[in-house]
């Protein structure tokens, strides 16, 4: 077995937190080596945002977080959102702000991103090896990683930035966890987040393809109450789209406990539903229950909404009694449907859970267990919502570790 000795820092897993933490690392002279056990680095930034890549959010803060929010708060301190986007354009990369936040590289492709991070790193003097998994991590005076093919090497301080199992296709895996127990962390349980979710009602399927603006909630009424508003998409299988996206960690992790009721707010934008739906009915009294929801509502969800609380089809609008257009607001403002799984590992953008934070230094992402050692990104029990958030996040615990660590 050979044995390669001479790293300041050694990086294992080149995605976001793990490149940018590199980069820093470098730049404040640090001989450091980044490890990819794929055949190219940031895979998850080249698919991330439909391969547009949401690098960032306008609104950051941590009520976008879950998990360890207070974390993402103390790092969020550091790199807030200005940082961020002035650290982008001083690698090149122009940026460009949508709706709700959201920033995108200029270019409108991920690989502006990916690129100008492998650039930086390569003119920092950053060592990129990739094909190099670490199957095995130790740490006595120093840390001996100890690589698939049999190499060991060694460097003073560590970085875990392995990513979570989400999204296997683009290299997501639990080894970054096993490595992080095998250094003395516990892990918090871990489960899909940003991912659609299979119901019981089997008549879903009837809307299979239909996308609609609403407001998707969780235990509503209760201090546990989530809600999520935006685009929502019915699948064959259930429900879809970023509504359903942003709630779904908090419900998927529930769900250890029994199925989980999801209520659906088909108009969150109007106060009174019950009075718009009469003078409606009062406007167009003569038309059948399917001529009233015209310009309302899709058809299908229309359709399906008569047979749901059993209006007569036939029967004009001014038939209806009071109890009907109060049953018709009810499920229109709170349509239930009961979330009985999460979609696959191969279909999650992020992970709920991870390492737990309690073992880890907020201000600096060293880990309390074992000295020298920095775990960063999808990691730790920290996710956020859709909207470039768990991106930022990733880079701000890469920064924060790198400006952390001692001078030589």
């Amino acid at each position: 077995m050979s044995e390669n000795i001479g790293y300041d820092v050694i990086v294992v897993g080149a995605g976001a937190s793990g490149q940018l933490c590199a980069l820093q690392c470098a730049r404040r002279g640090k001989k450091t080596l980044l490890l990819e056990k794929s055949a190219q680095p940031g895979r998850k930034i080249l698919v991330s945002g439909n391969g547009r890549c949401n690098l960032t959010n306008a609104t950051v803060s941590a009520a976008d977080y879950r998990g360890t929010p207070q974390l993402a708060q103390a790092v969020l301190r550091e790199f807030p959102f200005s940082k961020c986007q002035a650290f982008f354009h001083s690698l090149g990369v122009l940026t460009r702000q949508e709706g709700l936040g959201r920033v995108f590289p200029a270019t409108g492709k991920s690989t502006a991103v990916a690129e100008a991070l492998r650039l930086a790193c390569l003119e920092a003097g950053v060592e990129l090896r990739t094909g190099c998994e670490a199957v095995k991590i130790e740490k006595k005076k120093s840390f001996r990683v100890h690589l698939q093919n049999g190499e060991t090497l060694q460097g003073k301080y560590c970085v875990l930035a392995c990513g979570s199992q989400a999204y296997p296709q683009a290299g997501g895996s639990d080894s970054g966890y096993q490595l992080a127990r095998a250094l003395g962390h516990s892990l918090t349980r871990i489960t899909p987040a940003l991912c659609a979710l299979n119901v019981k009602e089997k008549a879903v399927s009837r809307l299979q393809g239909i996308r609609a603006q609403v407001r998707a909630v969780a235990w509503r009424g209760t201090p546990d109450e989530v809600s999520g508003e935006g685009e929502i998409l019915f699948t064959n299988y259930g429900l879809s789209g970023p509504a359903i996206l942003n709630i779904s960690g908090p419900v998927v992790q529930a769900l250890a406990r029994g199925p989980v009721r999801v209520e659906i707010n088909f108009f969150p934008e109007i106060a009174d539903l019950p009075g718009f739906l009469r003078r409606r009915a009062d406007q167009f009294s003569r038309r059948s229950a399917k001529e009233f929801f015209a310009g309302m509502l899709h058809e299908n969800i229309a359709n399906l909404l008569i047979d749901f609380i059993g209006i007569k089809k036939s029967a004009s609008v001014g038939t209806w009694t009071e109890n009907t257009r109060r049953q018709a607001a009810q499920t229109l403002a709170a349509w239930p449907f009961t979330v009985l799984s999460a979609r696959p590992w191969t279909e999650a953008m992020a992970a709920a859970g991870g390492v737990n934070c309690a073992e880890i230094n907020y201000n600096t992402m060293e880990s309390l267990r074992c000295p020298g050692l920095y775990i960063l990104g999808e990691m730790l029990n920290v996710d956020g919502r859709s909207g470039g958030f768990n991106l930022h996040f990733a880079w701000s615990c890469g920064y924060v570790a790198a400006q952390a660590m001692p001078e030589e």
